[in-house]
């Protein structure tokens, strides 16, 4: 899953198909913005006629999604080839569309930078309401979540290819496993079990007679843990063990706090990693 796998590209369509369900738009196109964040390029087309704007390289500052990317906020024209305020640099990869209307957008996680630059247009005018944004956010978010989970976890994977062979940490096999209940894309949750479980297979196995860890958890901390690492709720939790569901919420806050954990699945990967579930 590199920068410009097929995970990625996944999420990128995904969000274009959402943020046109959701606004009735014709076109949309969208790109990644490179590491450097001066520019991105234009990888994922939806409703387009020709492949003029494929592979399009978009400097921060010129046209419209350089001014986006550049002051990472929607930009808007009502009437693109007469539009004032842009630099003139993509016309030449525009004409073939014969877009009209166009509005650009920076999918980022809150107050951070762009991880991507979305358009939605129209060949005829239309005029951008006040609440266009607020139709957007929620496709926008779980794009810029999504991505970042996609980007993490290459880079992780990454990491972890040139690194000398030992034993995975107990922190990468946890934010991993973190990262795959966070994504919504189902070809990354496999993909995200299959590296899991080549990592939790490779490592080594205690030698005979080895004592095992001491654990700070409390026995039904440790049995609140082992069943919520097979996936039940809370409220199946509770009624395993015969209590009420606030009690095995106060036990597993208790559990992640002495795991250093920010959330259940990390808690169980840790807590597992580290022999405390066995």
């Amino acid at each position: 899953m590199g920068e410009d796998g097929g995970g990625v590209a996944a999420v990128l369509d995904r969000g274009l198909e959402d943020a046109q369900r959701r606004t009735g738009l014709a076109v949309a196109f969208a790109g990644l913005v490179r590491p450097d964040r001066r520019q991105f390029v234009i990888s994922t087309l939806r409703g387009t006629w020709t492949n003029s704007l494929s592979n399009l390289a978009v400097r921060a500052g010129e046209g419209l999604g350089g001014k986006t990317l550049a002051l990472a906020r929607p930009t808007t024209v009502t009437n693109y080839s007469d539009a004032r305020g842009i630099t003139r640099r993509y016309d030449h990869a525009v004409a073939p569309e014969r877009l009209r209307s166009v509005v650009s957008l920076p999918v980022a996680l809150p107050g951070q930078a762009p991880l991507a630059v979305i358009y939605l247009a129209e060949r005829h005018e239309v005029g951008f309401d006040g609440r266009l944004h607020d139709r957007l956010a929620p496709a926008l978010l779980t794009m810029a979540q999504d991505l970042h989970i996609e980007l993490e976890v290459a880079r992780r994977v990454q990491a972890a290819a040139v690194a000398p062979v030992a034993r995975p940490g107990a922190g990468l096999v946890a934010d991993l496993a973190a990262a795959m209940a966070g994504t919504t894309d189902a070809a990354t949750r496999h993909e995200l079990r299959r590296i899991l479980a080549g990592l939790e297979g490779a490592a080594p196995a205690s030698p005979p007679g080895d004592a095992a860890p001491a654990s700070p958890l409390t026995p039904r901390e440790t049995a609140v843990l082992r069943s919520a690492e097979t996936g039940c709720s809370n409220a199946e939790i509770a009624d395993a063990l015969g209590l009420v569901e606030s009690t095995v919420k106060s036990y597993m806050k208790s559990a992640m706090a002495k795991l250093g954990a920010d959330n259940r699945v990390r808690a169980c990967r840790t807590a597992r990693q580290a022999g405390y579930l066995d």
